[in-house]
C-alpha cells in the first residue's frame, strides 16, 4: 500500500479547494460585475400616480408598467415619478385633486426649447387654478417662458424662483378641462432660464429636491 506524506495530503487539499472554487465562483468573462439597470422601477409610483399613468395616451392597466420601462427614458419616468410625487402630495394634504389626466411627459429633449423640456403636460380639474392661488406661501408666477399661460409658484426657501410652478393656459378650448403643465424649478437669476433648472435628475438638483420633498424611492443619479 502506498503511503502518502502529509506535505502530500496537505497539496491535494489545498488543490481540492481552489477547484471546487473555480467551479462555484467563476466570473463574468470581462472580470466585472454587470452594470445596474439605469430603469426607475414602476413600482415607485403610488396609487394616485398609478392611476393617472394607466389613463396616458396608449397605456392601459395591463400594459403600464412594461410602456413605462420600454417606451418612456429615464428622464420621464424621474420627471413623472418626482413631480407627479409633489403635486399629489399636495393634492392629499388639502384633500381636492387638482389633476384630471396626463398628456405628456417631457424629458431631456434636447432639439426643444427650454421651456418644452422636464414638465408635465396635464388636463387640470376646472377649479384647480383657485385652489392654489389660495395656498399659503405660494404667490402668482411669471410666465415669462411661457406665452398665453398664467400660473402659481410653492417659493421654496422663500424665493420666488424655486420650488414647484403650475401652469394653465389662459384660453382653455374647454373650459372644464383646462390644458397646463407643471414643472419644478432648481436655479435663480440666469440659470432659471436653461433647460437644466427643471431637471430633476441632475445630480445638484436631486440634493435640493430631496431636501425639500425626500429621495424617490429606486432612484440615485
Amino acid at each position: 500500500m502506498m503511503r502518502i506524506n502529509s506535505k502530500t495530503l496537505a497539496f491535494l487539499a489545498l488543490l481540492s479547494i481552489v477547484s471546487c472554487s473555480s467551479i462555484h465562483h467563476t466570473p463574468p468573462d470581462n472580470g466585472t460585475a454587470p452594470p445596474a439597470s439605469p430603469n426607475l422601477p414602476f413600482s415607485v409610483l403610488d396609487t394616485r400616480q398609478t392611476a393617472l399613468f394607466e389613463k396616458y395616451p396608449g397605456v392601459q392597466p395591463q400594459n403600464a408598467p412594461a410602456f413605462w420601462a420600454n417606451t418612456l427614458d429615464q428622464s420621464q419616468r424621474v420627471e413623472y415619478a418626482g413631480g407627479t410625487r409633489v403635486v399629489v402630495k399636495v393634492e392629499t394634504d388639502h384633500r381636492w385633486q387638482a389633476i384630471e389626466a396626463v398628456a405628456g411627459i417631457h424629458g431631456n429633449e434636447p432639439n426643444a426649447s427650454s421651456a418644452e423640456q422636464f414638465n408635465t403636460a396635464v388636463i387640470w380639474a376646472k377649479d384647480a387654478a383657485s385652489h392654489f392661488s389660495e395656498l399659503p406661501n405660494w404667490s402668482m408666477h411669471w410666465a415669462l417662458l411661457h406665452p398665453g399661460q398664467y400660473g402659481y409658484q410653492e417659493n421654496r426657501d422663500g424665493n420666488p424662483f424655486l420650488g414647484m410652478v403650475v401652469l394653465f393656459n389662459e384660453h382653455p378650448a374647454d373650459p372644464a378641462k383646462v390644458d397646463g403643465q407643471f414643472h419644478i424649478d432648481f436655479r435663480s437669476f440666469f440659470g432659471h432660464y436653461e433647460a437644466e433648472n427643471g431637471d430633476i435628475g441632475d445630480k445638484d438638483n436631486y440634493q435640493l429636491y430631496k431636501r425639500w420633498y425626500g429621495p424617490i424611492p429606486g432612484f440615485e443619479p
